[in-house]
């Protein structure tokens, strides 16, 4: 009796840990040269995925959603939940964000695992965004979801570690690359 107990409690953990981090995610940032900045943010996942109103920290209800990305710094607006109940369907979250300085943006719960900064530099506005190391990112099914940033700035850019596109700077990386932090680097010449 306490042996399938055991195994049903570690046949549960397994799900969680595998299933926890199973979402794709598209975040688009305007960034203006005092660090403030709108964002809008997509992400997904297989609705069977969501049990509650929260995955790994991804809200699926509107209140969650307000309450995960609301701080003193950042604003959510327009949240939207889309969920299909079909075999296979997907939940989808969209918002709307506005903040007023990027290095803060931490402060929002939806941000814990990011760290980012906008600073003066010797050739002109430095930035970085980095995403946190996370344990989910051990399963080999992670490589199945992705992670799009993109970052719209008011100047040239004069350096990026991703693909740019004029003052346009985009990368994409896979939930599994989150083994090890994400850096996402850029040098900036404001006009």
């Amino acid at each position: 009796m306490l042996l399938k107990f055991l195994q049903s409690v570690s046949l549960m953990i397994v799900f969680v840990f595998c299933f926890s981090g199973c979402i794709n995610v598209i975040q688009k940032v305007k960034l203006n040269e005092d660090g403030s900045g709108t964002m809008s943010i997509r992400y997904w996942t297989k609705s069977s995925n969501v049990l509650g109103d929260e995955l790994s920290g991804f809200g699926f209800s509107v209140e969650k959603v307000d309450s995960n990305y609301t701080s003193a710094n950042s604003e959510p607006s327009d949240i939207r939940i889309d969920k299909d109940i079909t075999v296979d369907s997907l939940s989808v979250v969209t918002l709307n964000l506005m903040f007023k300085e990027i290095n803060k943006l931490s402060e929002a719960a939806a941000f814990k695992n990011i760290k980012a900064s906008l600073v003066e530099g010797n050739e002109g506005k430095e930035f970085k965004y980095v995403l946190l190391q996370n344990q989910v990112a051990i399963h080999k099914e992670m490589k199945e979801y992705f992670l799009f940033f993109e970052f719209e700035f008011l100047g040239d850019v004069i350096y990026a570690n991703g693909n740019v596109n004029k003052n346009i700077v985009f990368w994409k990386n896979t939930v599994a690359d989150l083994m090890n932090n994400i850096e996402m680097i850029a040098t900036v010449k404001l006009k």
